[in-house]
């Protein structure tokens, strides 16, 4: 990645921040102690505006990245049932034993919804909800659908959902500590010169050990550190053959704890040719960081340290 579009990435990363919150409508807000004492209305990734009367008190979030969010905001009292892709946080986090697990979103309705007495529904923006987003809608349940793909509309989508639910000071706060930790990996690797920046391929416990192509955040991350991701020409994700990855002779290997492959049998199966088997640089990660979720900056910061590690000591 070269100097430009890393600096790029700094520049996009303040002016979607910056957007997202002209974006955002407050009407009758109490700063003082951030409390809602009025009307809300925010855009959504569909650009539409999702209209409340005040702070939402039961909140179902479908989607383990906002409900990391809400989470993150200390709002967790106000979430009243998750999707099941939620429930590692619910079941790892104090005073959540009454959220209700939805299980799968394909599989709600409406009525399943409406049991649960929600003022806000949070959903990704995928094609596949479409019609039941709308039939929630009819409905007449508030529903906000997002779809960060990458660090900037991550950052976006917190001080959003921050406002939404009445944390605007504790989401803005929360940016901010974000964009300083990115920002200072980033002034480090910039001026990183491409031979210097390690081949890295990177494994996912999904699907049998899926990899990443462009396009994915997983690959932002990886150049964002200063690496280079051996597929970045792929599609965004599939299983690469033992004969691709040698051939790419990878300096770095990560792969997801996840996985039921140990170091060992990466080693075996690749054999010594490869640069990250003979110099043992093979680097286990924590998968809920590689989500479009506040957590993202910690995989960043631990693949800036695995690839220089003298820059990040």
């Amino acid at each position: 990645m070269s100097k430009k579009a890393i600096a790029a990435i700094l520049v996009v990363a303040v002016l979607v921040v910056a957007s997202a919150a002209v974006a955002m409508i407050y009407l009758n807000k109490d700063n003082s102690n951030d409390g809602i004492t009025g009307a809300i209305s925010v855009l959504d990734d569909r650009g539409k505006s999702v209209n409340l009367t005040g702070a939402p008190e039961r909140i179902i979030s479908l989607g383990s990245a906002f409900t990391e969010i809400i989470f993150d905001l200390e709002a967790k009292d106000k979430v009243v049932a998750v999707d099941k892709s939620s429930m590692w946080l619910v079941e790892n986090t104090t005073g959540t034993e009454n959220i209700t697990n939805l299980q799968g979103v394909s599989t709600l309705s409406v009525e399943s919804i409406l049991a649960q007495d929600p003022d806000l529904v949070v959903i990704w923006n995928f094609g596949m909800y479409s019609t039941f987003i709308t039939n929630m809608e009819s409905s007449g349940i508030p529903v906000a659908a997002f779809y960060p793909k990458n660090v900037t509309t991550i950052l976006g989508t917190i001080e959003r959902l921050g406002e939404m639910i009445g944390e605007k000071a504790k989401a803005q706060e929360m940016v901010s500590d974000m964009n300083a930790r990115i920002e200072a990996v980033l002034e480090k690797t910039a001026n990183i010169s491409e031979s210097d920046r390690p081949k890295v391929y990177l494994e996912l416990a999904s699907y049998g050990g899926t990899t990443v192509g462009n396009g994915t955040l997983s690959n932002d991350i990886i150049e964002m550190a200063g690496g280079v991701n051996i597929f970045n020409n792929g599609t965004k994700t599939w299983v690469a053959s033992t004969e691709s990855i040698v051939e790419k002779n990878p300096d770095i290997i990560i792969i997801e704890d996840a996985s039921t492959k140990s170091n060992d049998d990466l080693k075996a199966n690749l054999g010594s040719t490869v640069n990250a088997v003979t110099g043992d640089k093979i680097y286990r990660i924590d998968g809920t960081t590689l989500t479009t979720s506040p957590s993202v900056v910690e995989a960043l910061e631990n693949m800036a340290k695995w690839f220089h590690p003298t820059l990040f000591q």
